[in-house]
Parts: C-alpha cells; sequence; structure tokens
C-alpha cells in the first residue's frame, strides 16, 4: 500500500527538477539561498515520519531489463530490451531515542536558519519582482 510519506521524496524530487528547470530568476535566488534550510527541513520530516512508522526506510534503485516489442521491419516484429529502474523500500530498524534526539537537533538548527532564510527569500523578491 502507497502513502503520503512513500511518494512525498520522489515527488519532491521530481517538483524541485521541475522548478529549477523553468523557474523564473526570482525562483531560482530564492531556491539557491534557501537550500539549507530546505535540505534540514526535509531531514526533519523524514525523522519524522521514521518515528511515526516506528523504523526508518532504506531506498536502493536497482535496474533490470525490460523486453518489449519497439517496431516492425517487414513483417517481423522487433524486439528491444529497454533499460528500467526501481526504487526498493526496505524497513530498517533504528534506535528511536537516538532519532528523536536527532530530530530535536535538528528542528534548533532549522530555528536557528530560518531568519536567515526569511530574509534571503525577501532579498530575491525585491532583487527580481515578478
Amino acid at each position: 500500500m502507497f502513502t503520503a510519506s512513500k511518494l512525498r521524496l520522489p515527488a519532491i524530487g521530481m517538483v524541485l527538477t521541475l522548478v529549477a528547470a523553468c523557474a523564473t530568476p526570482q525562483n531560482q535566488c530564492i531556491a539557491r539561498e534557501t537550500a539549507e534550510y530546505r535540505a534540514v527541513s526535509a531531514q526533519i520530516e523524514e525523522l519524522e515520519d521514521t518515528l511515526e512508522r516506528g523504523y526508518a526506510l532504506h531506498r536502493q534503485t536497482v535496474q533490470y531489463s525490460d523486453l518489449r516489442v519497439c517496431h516492425v521491419k517487414g513483417k517481423r516484429y522487433v524486439p528491444c530490451p529497454r533499460t528500467r529502474f526501481q526504487t526498493i523500500e526496505t524497513p530498517v530498524s533504528v534506535d528511536m531515542d537516538d532519532t528523536r534526539k536527532k530530530l530535536a537537533r535538528l528542528k534548533a538548527q532549522r530555528a536557528k536558519l530560518a531568519p536567515a532564510a526569511v530574509a534571503t527569500r525577501e532579498a530575491c523578491i525585491r532583487a527580481y519582482p515578478e
């Protein structure tokens, strides 16, 4: 069964890729200047998900081949191998007390980064009005 937390990280990566590809100068500035804040926030989200589940997830991307029929030459079908990738998630036990401590440290770090992130965001908006 898929849950929102399992889909969140790939979805965030796809959105960030799309934003980077077609972002305005303002959005590029904000993304560049708040990267550390967003990275810490993502780590916090992952640890909160781990605590909620009771275990961590190890993600591994594996390669496999898929054989398809690509096209027809004359009256013959031609097999066409294609390389595909799949992400496999495996449950991993974690020390819950250690995870709570890491989460508290990251939340404190994010609180310290927040004022600078807000200030640089506002500076980007002023520098690149839309």
